[in-house]
């Protein structure tokens, strides 16, 4: 990657600018991103379909599943996307022959920070505390230190492959960028969860529709009576887990695009990016004219 062969535009960016990126190279990229969705979603939507009708498991075990594998799903995601930015091909052939040890290395460092949230969080599932008590354990353990960790971890992948890029430190300044903006990064990826988490819906209704009418196969809408089914069916019913883990497999991309270009807009922002790449560009043009 050579930070003059930028193919993004680096420019501030809005949160809506980061996502219509982030959709912007979904439709550029969409045979590897698809490739990439495929390969996490369909097997865990198999695991998800057959220990839920076979052995009974809850709405935890997809929540379970998601959490762990978009850890390395992020992290080979963003190796492509990073060098699809700045002038390499992306495809997984090149991405995985690039620096396969780089990717092991950060795919093991993502899992450990899921599993150190997760099993924070976790402690709010306690079932003989009262609930009033494991309400406030996990409102606690939410804050800190799930988001609190979360964004100060967030762009460990982003730093640690862009870090090449030239020789301006970015290792030493990335960590204090992001404490300074610690507040404009919470609202930010806030604002990208609670968009994806509506685009989630949205396509777990369209496909459970979709599914109904085409295969006459009824998953949630068709089966919701007066009783009260509609929890039942959330909670453990095999087809409604199957569709909502595939789902959020499937929206996944798109917000953790976004939030690799909030991470570009950053160093836009308080380190200056647009300003380097117009000074290598103009260096470059000096050097050829010379």
């Amino acid at each position: 990657m050579k930070f003059d062969q930028a193919r993004i535009r680096l420019e501030p960016l809005s949160v809506s600018n980061c996502l219509d990126m982030a959709a912007l190279f979904v439709r550029q990229y969409a045979k590897p991103v698809a490739q990439l969705i495929a390969a996490f979603a369909l097997p865990s939507c198999l695991a998800v379909f057959l220990l839920s009708y076979y052995y009974e498991y809850d709405l935890r075990l997809p929540v379970v599943l998601f959490v762990l594998l978009t850890s390395p799903m992020g992290v080979l995601l963003i190796s492509g996307t990073a060098a699809a930015s700045f002038g390499e091909p992306f495809t997984w052939s090149s991405v995985l022959r690039r620096s396969p040890w780089r990717i092991v290395r950060l795919c093991a460092l993502g899992l450990l920070l899921r599993l150190v949230i997760g099993a924070a969080m976790a402690m709010m599932l306690m079932e003989d505390w009262d609930m009033a008590i494991r309400i406030l354990v996990g409102i606690a353990l939410i804050l800190v230190p799930g988001v609190w960790l979360a964004i100060r971890t967030g762009f460990f992948v982003e730093r640690a492959l862009l870090a090449d890029l030239s020789n301006h430190a970015h290792e030493t300044r990335g960590s204090k960028l992001i404490r300074k903006q610690f507040g404009d990064l919470f609202v930010g990826g806030g604002m990208i969860v609670a968009y994806c988490g509506l685009l989630w819906i949205v396509f777990f209704f369209v496909c459970d529709l979709a599914i109904d009418f085409l295969f006459q196969i009824p998953i949630f809408l068709a089966r919701i009576g007066p009783d009260g089914e509609m929890w039942f069916l959330i909670g453990g019913d095999p087809k409604v887990l199957c569709l909502m883990t595939f789902c959020a497999f499937l929206v996944y991309p798109l917000g953790r695009l976004a939030w690799f270009f909030t991470y570009v807009d950053l160093r836009v922002r308080r380190d200056c990016w647009d300003m380097e790449l117009q000074m290598a560009q103009e260096a470059e043009r000096l050097e050829g004219a010379i």
